[in-house]
C-alpha cells in the first residue's frame, strides 16, 4: 500500500512540474509592437476602387482588416503627391507633404505627426513584404477628403479646389424611362443607374464614352464622368423613346 501511495505522490509531483512551464508559456506569448493585436486580424483582399479627384489611383492591391481599408503606403502616398522614405533599422516609414511629416513604425498603432503622437485604428503592417497603412488616416492627415460610395464600393479621394467634386447621382430606370432625363453634374462625379423595371435596361452614351451592361430588376451599375461636356445616352432595347442627357461642368 505504501508503495502505491509513494508512486501516486511522485506521479502527481511530475505532473505539477510539467504544468508550471506550460502555464508560464501561455502568459509569455509576445505581443505585437505597439501592443496591438490587429496584425493578427484576418486580412481580406479588397475589391474596392480608389479614385483621386475622379481618376483611378494605381494600387496593386489593398486589404480590409477589421473593416478598415489598408493600402500600400508608398503607392498611396506618392499617389496623393507626398514623398516617402523608409528606415530599415527601426522599421520606420516617413511620409512628407506640404511641410507636414508623418512617421509610422511597422507593428505600431502610434503615429508621429510633426512631433505629436496620434493613435491610428490599426498598426502599419507588412503584407507580402509590402508595408500597408490605414488609408483614411494617411489621406486625412494631409488634408485629403475621403468620400465612400457604398453602391459602387468606391473610395473617392478629393484634394484642394476639387473638394466639391466626386459627388454621386442616382438615375432610376423605371416605367421605360430614366428618372432624370436631363441633369447637370460636376466633373469627376459618379452616376449610378438602377433598373426598377421587370424588363432589362441599360445606359449607352451616343459618343461611346460609357456603356453599362443590361441590368435586370434591382441591379445597378455606375459610370464616372471626368471630362466636361454634354453626354446624351439611351437604352439599347428601347432606344426610340428611352433617352437622357448628362451635362458635366
Amino acid at each position: 500500500m505504501k508503495k502505491h501511495i509513494a508512486a501516486w505522490i511522485i506521479g502527481s509531483s511530475l505532473l505539477a512540474a510539467l504544468a508550471v512551464p506550460a502555464a508560464a508559456a501561455d502568459h509569455s506569448m509576445p505581443m505585437p509592437m505597439g501592443g496591438s493585436l490587429m496584425a493578427s486580424a484576418e486580412q481580406v483582399k479588397s475589391d474596392m476602387t480608389i479614385t483621386l479627384n475622379g481618376s483611378p489611383l494605381a494600387l496593386d492591391e489593398s486589404y480590409l482588416i477589421d473593416d478598415s481599408l489598408f493600402v500600400p503606403y508608398r503607392a498611396f502616398a506618392e499617389g496623393i503627391g507626398a514623398e516617402v522614405g523608409y528606415e530599415a533599422s527601426s522599421q520606420t516609414v516617413t511620409v512628407t507633404k506640404g511641410g507636414k511629416t508623418v512617421k509610422l513604425s511597422i507593428g505600431s498603432s502610434a503615429a508621429d505627426v510633426d512631433g505629436t503622437q496620434v493613435t491610428m485604428v490599426g498598426p502599419a503592417q507588412l503584407i507580402n513584404s509590402t508595408t500597408f497603412v490605414h488609408s483614411r488616416f494617411l489621406a486625412e492627415v494631409f488634408g485629403v477628403t475621403v468620400q465612400y460610395d457604398s453602391a459602387t464600393r468606391t473610395v473617392n479621394l478629393v484634394t484642394g479646389s476639387d473638394q466639391s467634386v466626386a459627388k454621386t447621382y442616382y438615375i432610376n430606370m423605371q416605367g421605360f424611362a430614366f428618372s432624370d432625363t436631363d441633369i447637370t453634374v460636376e466633373a469627376g462625379s459618379t452616376i449610378v443607374f438602377t433598373n426598377k423595371d421587370a424588363v432589362k435596361h441599360n445606359a449607352v452614351a451616343d459618343d461611346g464614352s460609357f456603356h453599362t451592361a443590361l441590368l435586370g430588376a434591382g441591379e445597378s451599375e455606375s459610370v464616372t464622368l471626368t471630362q466636361p461636356g454634354v453626354y446624351t445616352y439611351f437604352c439599347e432595347p428601347h432606344k426610340d423613346f428611352m433617352k437622357g442627357k448628362i451635362t458635366v461642368k
